[in-house]
C-alpha cells in the first residue's frame, strides 16, 4: 500500500472484500447500478411501445365492383369505405381521395376487402361520362326545335315544350321536361364532350329517364327555353 501525505493508506478492492463493511457498500454499488440499467432498460421499452404505429387511410371496397363501373357510380352506391391500414400492408397505388374516382372506370374485376389502386382503373371517355346515372342522351334534329336553338351552348340549362302546331299543344301547357342541360349546341362546329368529339348539326340533351318518352313522342315539334345560367330556388 501507498502512503498518504495524511499518514493515511488507500484501501484496495481486496481489503474491502474482505471486510464485512466493505462487502456490503460493494454489494449496494452493483445494486443501485442494476437498478438504473433496469430503469433505463424499461423506459425504452415504454416509448417503444407507446409509440403508434404508422398507418394510412386507404379506400376499401365494400361490395363487389365489376369491371366497367363508373368511378361515380361507385361513389354514389357507396361501395368503398375510408379504412386505416397499417402502412406496411399498403397496396402500390392506393387511393386514399374519392376525388381520385371521378373521370374513371374500374379496368377489371374488384372483390370486397381488396384496397382500391390507380392500377384498377382507368379514364373514361365519350358522352357518357358527362351523364348522371338517371340520365339519357337524346339527339333532337335541330330543324325541327326552334325557340332558344339558335343561342344555347353546350353545359346550358333548357325547359321543353311541345311547339305550337304540334299534335298535344295547348296553350299554357306546362313544359314536357324541365331543366335539361344541353350536351351539344344546335352547331355544326364538332364539340369536345368528355374525351370524345361529338360532331353533326343535332341537338344533343341529357334528359333524366322519364323525360325521355315524352320527349321522343314529341320529336318532330319541340320548343326550347333557356333558362337562366343562376336560376332564382325561390321561383324554381
Amino acid at each position: 500500500m501507498k502512503l498518504f501525505e495524511n499518514g493515511l493508506t488507500a484501501p484496495s478492492l481486496g481489503g474491502l472484500l474482505t471486510t464485512r463493511r466493505g462487502s456490503a457498500i460493494l454489494a449496494v454499488l452493483c445494486a443501485v447500478c442494476a437498478g438504473g440499467i433496469l430503469l433505463f432498460a424499461m423506459s425504452r421499452y415504454r416509448a417503444s411501445v407507446q409509440q403508434p404505429t404508422p398507418q394510412a387511410t386507404v379506400l376499401v371496397a365494400m361490395r363487389e365492383i365489376p369491371k366497367g363501373t363508373p368511378g361515380n357510380r361507385i361513389a354514389q352506391l357507396n361501395l368503398y369505405r375510408s379504412t386505416p391500414v397499417v402502412a406496411a400492408q399498403l397496396s402500390a397505388g392506393a387511393i386514399s381521395d374519392a376525388g381520385q374516382l371521378a373521370g374513371a372506370t374500374a379496368s377489371t374485376n374488384i372483390v370486397p376487402g381488396q384496397q382500391l389502386t390507380s392500377a384498377d382503373f382507368s379514364a373514361q371517355s365519350g358522352v357518357d361520362t358527362t351523364l348522371a346515372p338517371d340520365q339519357r342522351a337524346v339527339e333532337v334534329t335541330i330543324s325541327e326545335s326552334p325557340g332558344a336553338t339558335d343561342v344555347t351552348e353546350a353545359g346550358d340549362h333548357v325547359d321543353i315544350y311541345r311547339a305550337a302546331g304540334s299534335g298535344n299543344a295547348r296553350s299554357g301547357q306546362a313544359p314536357i321536361a324541365t331543366d335539361v342541360k344541353v350536351i351539344k349546341p344546335a352547331s355544326p362546329t364538332p364539340v369536345r364532350v368528355g374525351n370524345r368529339v361529338v360532331t353533326g348539326s343535332s341537338m344533343v340533351l341529357a334528359l333524366g329517364t322519364g323525360q325521355v318518352g315524352p320527349v321522343i313522342e314529341n320529336a318532330n315539334g319541340l320548343y326550347l327555353a333557356l333558362r337562366p345560367s343562376e336560376t332564382d330556388p325561390a321561383t324554381g
